[in-house]
């Protein structure tokens, strides 16, 4: 009996040293975040748990020890962590294919959204004042991808986003990204890796695009 509990032991603590617990503040169907995972799967054969987590707990967490790593879009400060930029991409108008604007090739002018629910998705839009200054008739704050997915779908409103969130119904032409001209707006979103100090995981996987950039505090 002592041998079986002692096996049982060394079986749950393996088990236990290859799952990671990865957070993130943006949903992981990104394709820089999916790219990731999967590679940190399939190179290293990791079990992976992977949480959704709002912005202001994930720190915490990380000190804790219930996360190894984190995606964020906002710099995390903290004593205890480092925090690495991982990526970075520009907002564009993201429209239904059947959406009025869906055939122009540069929005130059917010007026021409004065008759559209504008749809926010949360982790992007901290600081609200951006906005607050755009003429629209409805504005929708969420922090749910679908439910943006499907507002856009059924033609109940645009959303400010990166082409990348909706790549894929954009490539079969659900969707239209429609850039923004600098002038009007110009907006980048950056994607943050968080771990605790020193315990950088994969370093590999995690930073080796070429377009990393050590923040730690």
């Amino acid at each position: 009996m002592d041998t079986l509990h002692t096996a049982k032991n060394e079986i749950n603590q393996d088990t236990h040293d290859k799952l990671m617990t990865i957070g993130s503040s943006v949903a992981l169907t990104h394709p820089f975040i999916y790219e990731k995972i999967s590679l940190l799967h399939h190179v290293h054969n990791r079990n992976i748990n992977l949480l959704i987590m709002d912005h202001s707990i994930i720190p915490q967490s990380l000190v804790d020890g219930k996360l190894d790593l984190a995606f964020v879009t906002e710099p995390i400060i903290h004593k205890q962590l480092d925090c690495y930029h991982v990526y970075s991409e520009r907002i564009g108008l993201i429209v239904s294919r059947r959406h009025p604007l869906a055939g122009k090739s540069c929005l130059d002018n917010l007026s021409d959204l004065e008759k559209d629910d504008l749809i926010f998705y949360k982790p992007f839009y901290k600081d609200q004042t951006f906005d607050q200054t755009i003429k629209c008739r409805k504005r929708i704050m969420t922090n749910q991808l679908e439910l943006v997915h499907d507002l856009i779908l059924h033609h109940d409103g645009v959303s400010f986003l990166p082409e990348n969130t909706f790549q894929t119904e954009i490539r079969n032409g659900a969707f239209v990204h429609i850039p923004i001209h600098h002038n009007v707006l110009d907006r980048v979103v950056q994607y943050f890796l968080v771990s605790r100090k020193s315990e950088l995981f994969y370093v590999d996987i995690f930073m080796g695009n070429g377009n990393s950039l050590h923040t730690s505090i």
